[in-house]
């Protein structure tokens, strides 16, 4: 039994600049609306964001999100709502998914949402910096039998661990010394992860005894820039990715939720039988799960 995707919502900067936090409440918000769930049935909620507002540490962006959203603010002994954050890159919303549905999986909730936003953190204050700000934020509640979530696989290389990189360095900056976001990618970063991507898929599909002939519908990390270009090289992934770079560039750790989301909206999702959501982070990480439809 896996866990059924309910919704999704997005969300992207308005005409006055939002940050990572603000755009995450927004979505988590649209994504209740949507399914008219009160947020007090929400069991767990998991943050999955990497570049958030003045690169905040602490407390958990999570709490602060189910605070703004009224999930069990206080503990009234019945009902309760288990928030954190969990990092792991690109592939960090799909790997906040298998969290989500081991715990509906074991009955301990009724409903699941994994949280998202990158934004530059501190604007005029970082180097490097290329990801388009953006949010996403799913609903997952408890699936039927041989529907929903049925398979999940993660791997990671660690020669490439320095091709993609962030981090806070004490420079001078503007003729002062400042604490400064610093990221940087190598440029072969992007084919890197689609070979590492490929290699994993094959892998996913031997384990699961099923060929790309068997997967209807991919829905794939946006970022990082020329990863869907190298992925497309191959030729049975081509047609049936889910590709959304028109509009938006380079989304991290949000990418996921924007091609479930265009899928969704086109009729491509509801239509697939067998979908794969195929994901890349630095590291190098891959992140694969399947989905299945009913019929």
């Amino acid at each position: 039994m896996g866990s059924k995707i309910e919704a999704v919502a997005l969300n992207t900067p308005g005409f006055f600049r939002r940050g990572s936090i603000d755009m995450e409440i927004r979505a988590a918000k649209e994504c209740l609306k949507k399914t008219r769930l009160d947020p007090n049935m929400l069991g767990l909620l998991v943050n999955t964001g990497v570049y958030r507002d003045r690169n905040i540490g602490e407390p958990a962006i999570a709490t602060l999100i189910q605070k703004e959203i009224g999930a069990n603010e206080i503990f009234a002994g019945g009902g309760s709502t288990f928030s954190f954050d969990l990092t792991n890159g690109g592939c960090g919303m799909l790997t906040g998914m298998m969290v989500v549905d081991g715990y509906l999986h074991s009955g301990d909730i009724d409903y699941g949402m994994v949280v998202t936003a990158d934004a530059d953190p501190v604007p005029g204050r970082t180097e490097g910096f290329h990801f388009t700000p953006a949010a996403a934020a799913i609903l997952l509640s408890r699936g039927t039998e041989g529907h929903g979530f049925l398979h999940y696989r993660t791997a990671t290389e660690g020669r490439f661990i320095d091709d993609l990189t962030g981090r806070i360095e004490w420079m001078e900056y503007k003729g002062k010394m400042r604490n400064i976001l610093v990221v940087k990618q190598a440029e072969g970063f992007a084919a890197s992860c689609a070979r590492f991507a490929r290699e994993n898929l094959d892998s996913f599909l031997k384990e699961l005894s099923l060929t790309m002939k068997d997967i209807d519908l991919v829905i794939p990390s946006q970022s990082p820039r020329g990863f869907l270009e190298e992925l497309k090289k191959k030729r049975d992934l081509e047609l049936k990715l889910v590709d959304v770079t028109d509009k938006l560039a380079d989304v991290h750790t949000a990418g996921i939720g924007f091609a479930l989301e265009r899928a969704m909206s086109t009729g491509r999702f509801a239509a697939a039988k067998n979908c794969l959501f195929l994901t890349v982070g630095a590291g190098l990480t891959a992140s694969l799960a399947l989905y299945r439809n009913q019929a």
